[in-house]
């Protein structure tokens, strides 16, 4: 059965973001340094396009006028695209029996996004869209779509850097046909034909009645004592963590409320250990640059320091979150709890920098605090612009339940250590976190969220990224950094501790 045709592309253009120049100076809106994980990405990039979707006589590209590009209009903060270079395509086009036939390759420069003619994101059309899938890289033996993700599985690697999106979603690039990238871990399923709650449809809930599906499991598996550290929800199945390797997979349901359940084990995730939460000592072992500048006005993403240690001599740095207030109008930063281990002063950037304020209040269990700033300290919560996407610098609006953001859309990170970041929000999760104080519960669900910031995050990770305030298309605050494993299946994902947990405490952005 042969695969239905792709578009005809007809032109290739190199394009950069239209940004039109502001009457005053963004100031201090930029980085006074950009982290070398960030200038590492392309500026331009690439749109595929088929005949007389755009005038020829045009410089600046409007992506709205052309009802295929459109989807793609938030690649560009503008909806406007310079073209830097447009280059006519002669390919012959082939209608293979096998995506393994030879295809005509299209020849793709670095690019930032790698734009199509169509938008997995917004509309899910792979098998009408694969041939011109398969035409993209050299020596491609398969491409995959789960709906979130694209996996090439190819020969050989093309060169880096590569593209953060193509037709607007996350790709990955193996040459392990075993490799599944970042697709859900659904590989290990339950040996038994138990049906938990088979009268409930617990599938493609509303956000108001996710946290009935997550109740559905914590029942069963507290009656049955056997011990759970993690649920993720991934709208039509569940992934359970097991803490002991030794449970019996043959004991456990093989759905709950007509989701599939699949299961790994505790020791599989690569969480940190609790002896390594703690931020590293300041190094550098990559030498990657990283933005230690000092600001007079601060604002998301700039570096913070729990001081010299007055014996050791070391300091632990982290990064600023957002201003928050309470109900009586009290504002605080938020920070990462743990990067401030033997104090409450908080210092920017660096120890024998500025002392901005003081750590006022942990929230438990979520690695949170807030801290009072000096009154001779001012913040903004306003994020900085990228270099690269042309973009102005974002507004953060509100929290928002994180709930309410879908799996699959794309969500964003500044920090001093990486840069501006893009990822994919992941699956509704609930973690299990032990408590010490024995007033309260012996372990607390917090409400998580696993985001995928792309193929290579982990290489230029480091410890300070925590703490950093994550956001969505619309402005709204989705959570804070946690951590990253750097081994196992979540590699290039991140945990986020979720804004509901902020919200909950009665705080809101300050405005």
């Amino acid at each position: 059965m042969a695969m239905a045709s792709a578009p005809e592309i007809d032109e290739a253009l190199i394009v950069t973001p239209h940004t039109p120049k502001p009457e005053k100076s963004p100031g201090t809106s930029k980085r006074k340094v950009t982290p070398s994980s960030e200038l590492s990405s392309p500026s331009k990039s690439f749109i595929l396009s088929p005949y007389g979707a755009f005038s020829s006589e045009r410089t600046v590209l409007r992506l709205g006028d052309s009802p295929l590009f459109e989807p793609s209009m938030r690649l560009f903060p503008s909806g406007e695209a310079v073209i830097n270079k447009r280059t006519p395509l002669k390919t012959t086009h082939a209608h293979p029996e096998s995506p393994e036939s030879s295809l005509p390759g299209i020849q793709i420069p670095p690019s930032r996004h790698l734009v199509l003619p169509f938008n997995l994101r917004q509309n899910r059309v792979f098998t009408e869209n694969s041939e011109l899938l398969y035409r993209l890289f050299p020596d491609t033996k398969a491409v995959w779509f789960d709906g979130y993700f694209l996996v090439f599985w190819l020969d050989t690697l093309p060169p880096k850097p590569w593209p953060i999106t193509i037709a607007g979603v996350q790709p990955y690039f193996t040459t392990d046909p075993n490799d599944d990238g970042p697709f859900p871990p659904i590989k290990r399923s339950s040996k038994s034909r138990l049906r938990v709650s088979a009268e409930i449809s617990a599938t493609n809930l509303p956000p108001a009645k996710i946290d009935d599906a997550f109740e559905l499991v914590f029942d069963f598996f507290a009656k049955s004592e056997i011990s759970i550290t993690e649920v993720q929800y991934w709208n039509n199945f569940f992934v359970i963590v097991l803490e002991n390797e030794d449970t019996d997979i043959a004991e456990v349901p093989c759905a709950i409320g007509r989701c599939n359940c699949f299961y790994m084990f505790e020791k599989e995730m690569g969480r940190p250990k609790l002896n390594e939460f703690p931020a590293c000592r300041i190094r550098n072992p990559t030498g990657d640059v990283v933005d230690n500048s000092e600001y007079d006005i601060l604002r998301p993403g700039v570096m913070l320091s729990s001081g010299i240690h007055h014996t050791t001599h070391t300091e632990y740095r982290t990064t600023s979150g957002v201003l928050v207030e309470d109900g009586r109008g009290e504002r605080y930063m938020t920070a990462a709890s743990h990067g401030f281990p033997d104090g409450d002063k908080v210092f920017h950037p660096c120890g024998v920098g500025k002392e901005v304020g003081q750590i006022s209040l942990n929230i438990s269990h979520t690695d949170i605090s807030l801290v009072k700033l000096h009154d001779n300290v001012h913040f903004v919560n306003e994020t900085f612009e990228s270099p690269l996407d042309g973009a102005t610098p974002t507004q953060l609006k509100d929290f928002i339940p994180v709930d309410q953001v879908q799996i699959g859309c794309m969500v964003y990170m500044n920090s001093p250590f990486l840069g501006y970041s893009e990822g994919t929000c992941g699956p509704h999760g609930r973690m299990r976190v032990p408590n010490d104080d024995p007033n309260e519960p012996e372990l607390e669900w917090v409400k998580t969220r696993w985001l995928y910031l792309g193929q290579g995050f982990i290489d230029h990770l480091e410890d300070g990224v925590c703490g950093s305030v994550i956001w969505n298309d619309d402005g709204n605050v989705i959570g804070f950094f946690r951590y990253a494993p750097r081994s196992g299946h979540f590699l290039n994902w991140c945990l986020t501790v979720t804004s509901d947990n902020v919200i909950k405490r009665g705080f809101k952005i300050a405005r």
